[in-house]
């Protein structure tokens, strides 16, 4: 434990670093070797799937969705943001939307061939996900993640992995045939929603470790909690519901196309 976590009474150092003071935040980037090295990894093995896909039709716009997510994912996980998660849930929530609503889209139109087959069960995909995303703002998986790198990278995989096989449902081609997606995507829109509320209307702090590292940046700890619910509920849910709405226009456009080549 570092000097700064035992003097602010922190139980633990979180994997992304002691709560930062926001005069020292932009000096916290996350320079672990092992997650720099994934990150270089990930840029090679796409390269290499990109050569041996063979295909350059529309390689720009794969690549440029990978580098994206790539740097997406970096900003999230490198940057000083990291650092800040550790003080503040409100940045965590955003740490998870970053990762789930731009980084997962993103990495599956990169991917090349896709997006292609459809997921055949879109309903289970995004109640997988929606499940990941309530489980990990609970405050016992919550405050297990801060406490455990392994239980972290667990809350961290889940989401993106989740977020990348829902998203594939939307996105695939042979999914605008079919409107399950969109209603399944309507799904986890709502109930993101619900978790919202509970954290925006909780009557007291659901996040111990929190108790005293929001004041620096000028945040109860309950308005930090509450701050978290309403990025959750704006951007968060209003993100799948327009992803959904928009699933639901490309089913009903084939649907209509499909109904008059039957009448031609």
């Amino acid at each position: 434990m570092t000097p700064s976590a035992q003097a602010a009474g922190l139980p633990f150092v979180p994997y992304c670093g002691a709560p930062p003071l926001p005069e020292g935040l932009w000096q916290a980037w996350n320079w672990d070797p092992v997650l720099l090295a994934a990150f270089a990894a990930a840029a090679v093995a796409y390269a290499g799937i990109e050569v041996r896909h063979g295909r350059t039709d529309g390689r720009w716009q794969r690549v440029s969705c990978f580098s994206g997510a790539w740097l997406v994912l970096f900003a999230a996980l490198v940057s000083p943001f990291c650092n800040l998660t550790s003080a503040l849930f409100s940045a965590r929530v955003a740490q998870h939307l970053l990762m789930i609503q731009l980084a997962a889209p993103l990495l599956v139109l990169a991917w090349p061939g896709a997006p292609g087959r459809a997921v055949k069960h879109p309903e289970v995909a995004w109640i997988l996900h929606g499940v990941a995303i309530w489980t990990w703002h609970l405050p016992g998986p919550y405050m297990a993640a801060l406490a455990d790198s392994t239980v972290l990278w667990a809350m961290h995989l889940s989401m993106l992995a989740t977020a990348v096989v829902a998203w594939r449902t939307l996105l695939c081609s042979e999914g605008a045939a079919s409107g399950r997606p969109a209603f399944a995507a309507f799904g986890t829109s709502m109930h993101l929603v619900l978790l919202s509320f509970l954290l925006v209307f909780a009557r007291g702090t659901l996040f111990p470790y929190h108790l005293t590292t929001t004041q620096p940046w000028g945040l109860s700890p309950l308005e930090d909690q509450q701050l978290g619910g309403l990025i959750m509920w704006l951007p968060g849910g209003l993100a799948y519901l327009a992803a959904a709405l928009w699933a639901m226009a490309r089913w009903l456009s084939a649907s209509g196309r499909s109904r008059m080549a039957e009448h031609t």
